[in-house]
């Protein structure tokens, strides 16, 4: 178990769903971060196992490779090591990509965030006093 203000690896995982192939033209952009390198590869699985239905047979084919282990398993491993991983696919004329990456966290209390006392520079100060 990890202590309170230790820091640790987690995945920032984002999925970017742009209209067309320009790279100017994103319309869904998804964020999330994960404790672990399977967990993140898990989340890219299971959306492009989701979309597998509207894919055009040669991109179908790539993406039950890519979700069969073949790719996926190059990705974890990439994130063990501390390097960013990524898919795309084209589905219905748009371009989507998953990427994630390594960063460091850190764990705080609950209750630290809470101020426990008012800081003298925010009290009000009257005319006169």
């Amino acid at each position: 178990m990890r202590q309170l203000g230790q820091t640790h690896t987690a995945f920032w995982c984002e999925r970017v769903v742009y209209e067309t192939f320009e790279p100017d033209s994103p319309a869904q952009v998804s964020r999330c971060s994960r404790s672990n390198p399977a967990e993140a590869v898990r989340a890219i699985r299971v959306d492009v196992r989701a979309i597998k239905d509207t894919l055009a047979p040669a991109e179908r084919e790539r993406a039950l490779r890519w979700t069969g282990h073949g790719g996926s398993l190059g990705a974890v491993a990439a994130l063990y090591r501390g390097e960013p991983c990524g898919f795309s696919l084209s589905s219905e004329g748009r371009w989507i990509e998953w990427t994630v990456r390594p960063y460091l966290a850190f764990d705080v209390s609950e209750l630290s965030l809470l101020p426990l006392k008012r800081p003298k520079f925010h009290q009000s100060v009257r005319p006169g006093r």
